[in-house]
């Protein structure tokens, strides 16, 4: 079973992909004006991708949000 990552990741890529082609009917057509904007927002995606990992490895080096059960306030009781 695919994770959310997974499925977002290829969602993404697949937003792009399309954006970028012209359906005929042979197949898709890409231009190489459209392969360069192609090009670049994979490229964004990557580099996204990575900041978004180095951002979760350093929350989780400094011991990561606490949880809402591990809260340092005590819970009101009602």
């Amino acid at each position: 079973m695919a994770g959310a990552f997974e499925i977002a990741t290829k969602s993404a890529i697949r937003e792009i992909i399309l954006n970028s082609v012209h359906e005929s009917r042979f197949g898709y057509m890409l231009s190489p004006d459209s392969l360069d904007v192609l090009n670049n927002q994979i490229f964004d995606l990557i580099l996204t991708s990575r900041n978004l990992k180095a951002a979760g490895d350093r929350m989780l080096a400094q011991g990561g949000p606490q949880s809402a059960g591990a809260s340092s306030r005590p819970m009101l009781k009602r």
